[in-house]
C-alpha cells in the first residue's frame, strides 16, 4: 500500500506537493518517505524543491538515512537535482570535497536563488578544501558560460576580496558582452574597491614615515652637536685653568 503523503508527492498540483513535503517531516515514519522526498529534489516547481529539501533536512537531523539516500541523486541526470541534493548534504554535515562536482557539473543549469546558493557551498567547500580554490578560480575564464562566470565571481568575491585574481577577473568580465555578468562584475568591483584603496594607501604613508626618521636622525644629531660642543668648552675652560 502506497503511503499517502507519498502518493500527494506525485500530485498534478504544485500546493499538493509542498503540503505533503511538509508533512512528511512531521509524520512518525518520515524515514520512509526519504526517497519520494529525494526524487522531489527534481520537481519542476521550485518551491516543491525548496519545501523537499527543508524536510530531508529535518529528517536527516535523526536519520542516517537521508546521507544514504543522497548519494546516488548526486549522480542523477537531472544537473537540478545533483545540486540539491549536494546542498541538502551539506545543510547536515560539513560538506565532504565528493560534492564539488555535483556542484560544479550544475552551475550552467541553475536559476533564481539556487545560483547564489551554488557560491554559497562553494566558499563553503573552499574554505574546508583548500584544493577547491583552483577549481573556483578556473570557473571565471574567459570561456566559461556567463552563467558560470557569474557565480564563480560571487564565490571568489567571498573567498578572497582583497586578491589581485579576484579584481583581475571583476575587471575581465565588466568587459563582457553579456549584460548580467558585466553588471555582476561591475557590482562586485565596487565591493572590491574599498579593500584595494587600502592596499594603494599604505605607500601613501612611507613619506610620512621616512619624515618621522629623518626628524628623529636630525635630533639625535643636534644631540651629539650639543654634547662636542659642550665637551669642547670644557676642554676650553680646562686650559685657563
Amino acid at each position: 500500500m502506497t503511503h499517502p503523503i507519498a502518493a500527494a508527492l506525485r500530485s498534478a498540483a504544485a500546493e499538493q506537493r509542498c503540503a505533503a513535503c511538509a508533512a512528511a517531516a512531521e509524520d512518525p515514519s518520515a524515514v520512509l518517505l526519504v526517497d519520494p522526498l529525494v526524487a522531489a529534489l527534481a520537481d519542476r516547481d521550485a518551491r516543491v524543491v525548496r519545501a523537499a529539501a527543508s524536510a530531508l533536512e529535518r529528517i536527516g537531523r535523526q536519520h542516517e538515512a537521508v546521507l544514504v539516500a543522497l548519494r546516488p541523486a548526486l549522480r542523477s541526470e537531472d544537473p537540478r537535482q545533483r545540486f540539491e541534493a549536494a546542498w541538502t548534504w551539506a545543510r547536515l554535515e560539513p560538506p565532504p570535497i565528493k560534492l564539488l562536482p555535483a556542484v560544479v557539473s550544475a552551475l550552467e543549469d541553475l536559476a533564481g536563488d539556487a545560483r547564489t546558493r551554488a557560491a554559497r557551498l562553494l566558499v563553503e567547500l573552499t574554505r574546508l578544501h583548500g584544493e577547491v580554490a583552483p577549481v573556483v578560480r578556473s570557473l571565471v575564464a574567459a570561456d566559461q558560460p556567463a552563467r558560470v562566470r557569474a557565480i564563480g565571481l560571487t564565490a571568489m568575491r567571498e573567498i578572497a576580496p582583497d586578491s589581485d585574481a579576484a579584481r583581475r577577473a571583476h575587471l575581465a568580465a565588466s568587459r563582457d558582452p553579456d549584460p548580467g555578468l558585466a553588471r555582476i562584475a561591475l557590482t562586485g568591483l565596487a565591493a572590491l574597491a574599498p579593500a584595494h584603496r587600502r592596499n594603494r594607501s599604505r605607500p601613501a604613508r612611507r613619506p610620512a614615515a621616512r619624515r618621522a626618521r629623518c626628524a628623529r636622525a636630525r635630533r639625535a644629531e643636534r644631540c651629539r652637536s650639543e654634547r662636542a660642543r659642550r665637551s669642547g668648552a670644557g676642554a676650553a675652560l680646562s686650559g685657563f685653568r
